[in-house]
């Protein structure tokens, strides 16, 4: 049994001395922990770093005797005077391991050799029964096909091969020190962005951050899979893994495989799809008869199912509302034949600056099963078959107004100003 399925406890905030902070930390704000943060491609270099400078003030605060675990896909941040505004998440990942912190970091190959894997694996090593240490997924099998770490699975598609990948997006912190000496344990920072240049300067992203036992027990458990797995040939392609519910915050973790028998594109094991299953379009709040909201940011969307189901909400009442960059005509059929608002984000801000949306975040605002607490699920996962089937991947559902308003005025943003760019589809 997964550990999180007993675990049942949520984390407390507590007040004990601490280990003295890094000078860094000390001068610069507090990390965000219950609330998203979102960057601003077009913005200021502040706006644009906004999830690296979350990020970076989070492995700040980590006290020696602590841990860090991470895993990114597209690991090659640049490598400049470590900022406020514009911080070095490897220098501050070194830092971390100097003062006595565990930092253990699994990126995929093609990542292996960027400027910051080299530098960090030299200051962490490499032997992963170590406390700290840098390993990609497939060194267990150099001469190998393409893989993730858990996910092995290779499909034949028209238009060629789509090999297995790690499309992690995740750290854990064992605990983070505030400004004012609280100590906050077992928080997990998940994000849609990988930690590149591009992610600052060309894509629309968000990062949530938390604290939870129980979905912490279960990223921890998720890292050491994903470690264990590079020795294993097979992976495991049904992996798929739930946290459940019962407080504000519930994880997925994938590959999912769809049963013996059943298709490849099986709805029926799609969790986005099941997901909008649950979804009444009406309701009624203090006697006011109310419409359901459903908003999608997504970087790729080519799972027809997913269309489907929302147009069909649609007619029954919904408001659906879709930002998206890649979707295949399947899916931009089933959306705007249903007269759903879908924009296309994918405009240029000067030579060499295509800005796209690469978050990948569902809002719901209204009844949902038994209930009409808003939700926000949001995480590393696309609504593409490779997400789903292929992929190591996560997402986090989080319950409560206050963040779905966070992220809906962040879609507010991205799709009006997608949509002044002349991204309209419908």
């Amino acid at each position: 049994m997964r550990p999180w399925k007993v675990l049942v406890l949520v984390a407390a905030l507590t007040t004990s001395p601490v280990t003295a902070l890094p000078a860094m930390a000390a001068v610069e704000p507090d990390p965000l922990v219950g609330h998203g943060v979102f960057n601003d491609p077009a913005g200021a270099v502040a706006a644009q770093n906004a999830i690296y400078a979350q990020l970076g003030r989070l492995i700040d605060r980590v006290p020696a005797g602590g841990e860090v675990l991470g895993s990114v896909m597209d690991f090659d941040p640049p490598n400049t005077a470590d900022t406020a505004d514009a911080p070095d998440i490897v220098d501050r990942l070194i830092a971390a391991s100097q003062r006595g912190v565990k930092v253990k970091f699994i990126t995929v190959a093609h990542s292996a050799n960027t400027q910051a894997t080299t530098r960090l694996r030299a200051a962490l090593g490499s032997n992963d029964a170590a406390g700290s240490y840098v390993v990609h997924c497939k060194d267990q099998f150099p001469n190998g096909p393409d893989r993730g770490c858990i996910a092995t699975r290779a499909k034949e598609w028209s238009t060629g091969t789509v090999s297995a990948y790690n499309h992690s997006k995740f750290f854990t912190f064992s605990s983070v020190v505030l400004n004012n000496g609280t100590s906050i344990p077992n928080v997990v920072y998940q994000s849609s962005s990988n930690l590149t240049q591009w992610d600052e300067n060309e894509a629309y992203n968000n990062a949530f951050t938390w604290t939870d036992a129980r979905t912490y027990a279960a990223y921890r458990t998720y890292f050491e899979d994903l470690r264990r797995y590079r020795y294993t040939a097979a992976g495991n392609n049904n992996y798929y893994q739930d946290t459940g519910s019962g407080t504000d915050y519930r994880a997925f973790f994938f590959p999912r495989q769809e049963p013996s028998g059943r298709p490849f594109d099986d709805p029926q094991t799609d969790t986005i799809h099941n997901t909008l299953q649950s979804v009444a379009c009406s309701y009624t709040e203090n006697g006011t008869k109310r419409q359901t909201d459903i908003r999608i940011a997504m970087l790729d969307f080519n799972r027809p199912a997913i269309a489907q189901k929302l147009a069909e909400l649609k007619g029954k009442g919904c408001w659906v509302d879709v930002v998206l960059t890649n979707a295949n005509d399947a899916v931009i059929s089933a959306l705007t034949n249903a007269r759903i608002q879908t924009t296309r984000c994918d405009w240029n801000n000067g030579p060499g600056l295509d800005i796209r949306v690469h978050s990948k975040y569902m809002l719901l605002d209204g009844a949902y099963d038994d209930d009409i607490i808003p939700r926000v699920y949001t995480g590393s996962h696309n609504y593409s078959y490779s997400a789903l089937r292929q992929a190591d991947e996560q997402v986090v559902r989080i319950m409560g107004r206050t963040v779905h308003d966070e992220y809906l005025r962040n879609f507010w943003s991205v799709r009006d100003t997608c949509r002044s760019h002349d991204g309209i589809i419908f």
